[in-house]
């Protein structure tokens, strides 16, 4: 009876494993028959093409400003993690630059944490050929450290290989830092290089002036450092002291950073994108100034021009002027930003990964639109939008991970009248979602969510009582009657739609001004201070229907967050499965079958 049991036994065991196997390793299996085009969700009128593929685990992306003309003339710079960097030429070859850089062997790959570190930023200097990357890697005694290293190319159009190397080791060399919270981006700005360097993890570490690590002048990291083409401290920095290349002070321009994956220098003023714990920030940085940083949510939004919430980590950003020839007028004039998410994750937060575009008032100092999708990461499993680059024939972006056929890749996104991308931004199945997305609750709250800037309150009672107020009152009336006699845009398109309000009675009146007045915030008010997001009238309604709602599923219940953990962990269920729950019953059966039948002689015995 003993044997029966342990047969028995080992047959549920090996069943189990089979359902493991079955059930979870087919990720591992490149699918040769996948569209990779169904992993992105774009706006109307883009496109997206593969430029290049051929990488592995990529990361960001550095544009020759003025190519040279021939074929084999380098066009991008592309890094990889672990220590490749690849130039592409002008008929899309791709060529080692460089490689063997440094030494870092994470403990466990991709995935997972300790394989969040080694090679991350690039940045060029046409006028000498420089090519700066920045890295973290183990020394001697296998600790941590960041730096940067400047390859000698040819000046203006650089070349496929470098003709020497310097490194910038003595500025970073007394600081231990920390997987992913290390040495980030860089820019050149005409002589000047800036480097954004990450907090190492070492926020509630004291420095010898009293601050934390982040906020010390004596330490590199949590820091936006400003030195020469060469490595040295310029006397112009806010704290300099000496030419020491040992000594943090010299080098510090500003503190007070967590991760400041995001570097971009405009027409000399600088602009960083910093990961928080649970929100992120965009800001205009200043010489000499304290970012705050100590541990804190409340850190991290004290001192932005923007606050992303919730944190999906940006780490690349760029800047598209408005003379680009790439994008139409209504996209240029305005940084682009990669949410990227976790490494270790799936996609299963509140915000999506991506890239956000938001216009930047350069006079006034201030955020003139929010953060708007122009793509979505819509794909099953692990995907990172890491790299970005405003190239001369359209915005281009790096996912880290490779797609389910095994193909990792660069890609660019085209604008196209008239294009209709296989998976729109505009197929909404989460109005609470298409309400955050485009930053709706960074100036309004609803029902507690929000950060209520300076619109009023979205819930709904206030929202009805506010809005009967001012359209039922005779003075909206005689309003709308001086508006009819304007002959300009938007007022003279949306002479109709003002008539139709009025007409209107009760909520029908209320939903249709709603509707207006999202798809144009100055239909019936020049003075209207809400920024005109490009909302499409179908998705207009949609958001009226949910906000007038009387019951509305909130994804924050706790069954709606059971509900995306139970698709998270479970496989959404396929053909495939039919495949394998018949090969799981036969195995099984001939299991028990053959447990039985030694049951059997064994009594017969």
């Amino acid at each position: 009876m003993n044997h029966y049991i342990s047969v028995i036994y080992k047959a549920g065991v090996l069943a189990s494993l089979f359902v493991v196997l079955a059930v979870y390793c087919h990720p591992c299996a490149a699918d040769e028959n996948h569209d990779w085009r169904n992993d992105w969700g774009l706006r109307e009128d883009f496109d997206i093409a593969i430029d290049t593929e051929g990488y592995s685990f990529p990361v960001s992306i550095a544009f020759v400003p003025e190519p040279g003309n021939g074929p084999k003339d380098p066009l991008y710079f592309v890094t990889e993690l672990r220590g490749r960097v690849k130039v592409v030429t002008n008929d899309r070859s791709v060529y080692t630059f460089a490689e063997d850089i440094f030494r870092f062997k994470p403990m466990q790959e991709l995935p997972s944490q300790s394989g969040e570190g080694g090679l991350t930023g690039i940045c060029l200097d046409p006028v000498h050929g420089y090519v700066f990357i920045t890295f973290a890697y183990e020394d001697d005694d296998k600790v941590l450290r960041n730096n940067v290293v400047r390859f000698q190319s040819e000046p203006e159009t650089f070349s496929l290989e470098p003709s020497s190397k310097l490194a910038f080791t003595d500025i970073f060399y007394d600081a231990v830092t920390g997987l992913s919270h290390q040495i980030g981006p860089c820019q050149v700005d005409k002589e000047t290089l800036y480097v954004g360097v990450g907090d190492g993890y070492t926020v509630f570490n004291v420095g010898p002036d009293g601050h934390n690590t982040s906020r010390s002048i004596d330490s590199v990291l949590g820091k936006i450092l400003r030195m020469t083409l060469d490595g040295k401290p310029l006397g112009s920095n806010p704290y300099y002291v000496d030419g020491d290349t040992g000594k943090a002070r010299n080098y510090v321009w500003a503190k007070g950073f967590r991760n400041p994956f995001g570097l971009k220098v405009v027409n000399g003023r600088v602009f960083v994108a910093d990961n928080g714990p649970s929100v992120d920030r965009f800001t205009e940085v200043r010489e000499g100034e304290d970012y705050l940083w100590d541990g804190t949510n409340w850190s991290i939004g004290a001192n932005s021009l923007q606050v992303l919430s919730p944190a999906t980590g940006v780490t690349q950003l760029d800047f598209l002027p408005e003379d680009s020839a790439i994008f139409p007028e209504e996209y240029r004039g305005r940084f682009y930003l990669t949410l990227c998410g976790f490494p270790s994750t799936e996609v299963i937060r509140d915000a999506d990964r991506g890239i956000v575009g938001l216009r930047y008032g350069f006079g006034d100092n201030e955020i003139l639109s929010p953060p708007n999708y122009l793509l979505k990461y819509r794909g099953e499993g692990l995907q990172m939008v890491v790299g970005l680059g405003a190239g001369p024939d359209g915005l281009y972006f790096l996912p880290l991970y490779p797609d389910a056929s095994g193909r990792s890749y660069v890609l660019k996104i085209v604008y196209e009248k008239g294009s209709r991308y296989p998976q729109g931004l505009e197929n909404v199945t989460n109005t609470f979602g298409f309400i955050k997305d485009r930053g709706c609750l960074t100036c309004h709250t609803f029902e507690g969510h929000g950060l209520g800037g300076d619109g009023p309150s979205l819930d709904k009672d206030a929202l009805i009582a506010r809005i009967e107020e001012r359209i039922t009152s005779p003075e909206y009336s005689e309003f709308v009657s001086e508006l009819d006699k304007m002959d300009r845009e938007p007022f003279r398109s949306f002479k109709e739609a003002r008539r139709e309000v009025l007409e209107k009675r009760g909520l029908d009146k209320i939903s249709t001004w709603m509707k207006y007045r999202i798809m144009e915030p100055r239909f019936d008010n020049p003075h209207a201070r809400m920024p005109n997001m490009g909302i499409r009238e179908r998705n207009a309604e949609m958001v009226v229907d949910f906000l007038l709602s009387e019951e509305r599923v909130d994804d924050n219940r706790l069954d709606m967050r059971v509900r995306r953990f139970m698709k998270h962990f479970i496989p959404e269920l396929k053909y495939r499965y039919l495949v394998y729950s018949f090969a799981l019953g036969f195995s099984l059966s001939l299991l028990l079958l053959g447990g039985y039948s030694v049951f059997r002689k064994r009594v017969r015995r």
